[in-house]
């Protein structure tokens, strides 16, 4: 018996024998270990080419404004005209920052949120969490866009009107897996050299993190690091394609 053959005679009595009846309650623990690992593994082996405050032994959201403003020096992006896409807007707090630092009349600004809560649970947030008010956020940057609803109703229609040469940024705060990895692969035919994608949660294994791994590698995504804040929890890193690609 070769060893593909012991694989699939596995694979098969595995099923027959409904051995998930023992595995399945601990899915979710060994997922989330798995992709730890790689997290770990990842962080070791990733050159940072910027900012980088590892290791922190407290946690700081506002350490999210340190990140953004190194690279929007390093990239000098306070001047250039730029299209920014925030996918989770909540609050706004984010939006507002890069609105307030381009002046660029030429950027353009595109919100999207189901503005209504997480459209499943996350880790201790229900479905339903983190709603806001989409007339509270009180935007009125006429370079300010915002699409509500989810991002799988959302973001093809925009796309499919969307042509522009700006430099791209975004600002995947979208927390969870299926929402993050949807986004991605509808970004990807528009990514472009040098296009920066900051994260918000990154270092959660099970789902920005994983979505990223799985896209980048599913997709052949070139990329380098710029920047990380909060232990890679907040993480900043540009695209490289050359002109071939691009």
């Amino acid at each position: 018996m070769t060893k593909l053959d012991i694989i699939r005679k596995t694979k098969s009595l595995f099923m027959r024998w409904r051995l998930d009846v023992i595995t399945e309650p601990f899915s979710g623990l060994l997922l989330n270990t798995l992709y730890m690992s790689k997290l770990s593994r990842w962080r070791k082996n990733t050159p940072v080419k910027g900012y980088n405050d590892w290791y922190q032994g407290t946690w700081d959201y506002n350490r999210r404004i340190n990140l953004y403003e190194a690279v929007i020096a390093q990239e000098q992006l306070a001047g250039a005209a730029i299209d920014y896409f925030e996918f989770g807007v909540c609050g706004g707090h984010s939006f507002k920052w890069w609105l307030a630092h381009n002046g660029n009349s030429a950027s353009t600004f595109h919100g999207f949120d189901t503005f209504e809560g997480l459209p499943e649970a996350y880790g201790s947030f229900e479905k339903g969490s983190m709603a806001f008010n989409i007339e509270q956020l009180n935007i009125h940057d006429t370079r300010a866009r915002f699409y509500k609803g989810l991002f799988q109703d959302t973001l093809v229609p925009f796309l499919a009107g969307y042509n522009s040469s700006n430099r791209k940024v975004i600002h995947m705060d979208a927390d969870i897996f299926s929402a993050t990895i949807f986004s991605l692969s509808q970004l990807y035919r528009f990514l472009n050299d040098g296009d920066i994608i900051l994260f918000d949660e990154f270092a959660v294994p099970k789902h920005e993190f994983m979505a990223w791994k799985i896209f980048s590698e599913s997709f052949y995504v070139e990329y380098e690091v710029i920047g990380a804040a909060n232990n890679y929890l907040f993480l900043a890193l540009k695209i490289k394609k050359n002109k071939q690609e691009a």
